[in-house]
């Protein structure tokens, strides 16, 4: 079961999460500056809301997963 989930991009080194800063939305390496959603379905919707360049997806994250 998932703990969180945020909204990530994928680039060549590695991921990207989604950070709202404000009422913008901003991106960022740094998964504990991630905005977490309750459930995949908000985080998808979420994802979807962004323009279709950015390539966003739900991603399920579980309480013992690291991603440094």
């Amino acid at each position: 079961m998932a703990s969180s989930v945020v909204v990530a991009r994928s680039k060549p080194d590695g991921l990207e999460y989604l950070a709202l800063e404000g009422a913008r939305a901003a991106w960022t390496d740094a998964y504990d500056l991630a905005q977490q959603f309750q459930t995949v379905r908000d985080a998808t919707r979420a994802a979807m809301r962004l323009p279709s360049r950015f390539r966003a997806f739900a991603l399920p994250m579980h309480a013992s997963s690291t991603l440094n």
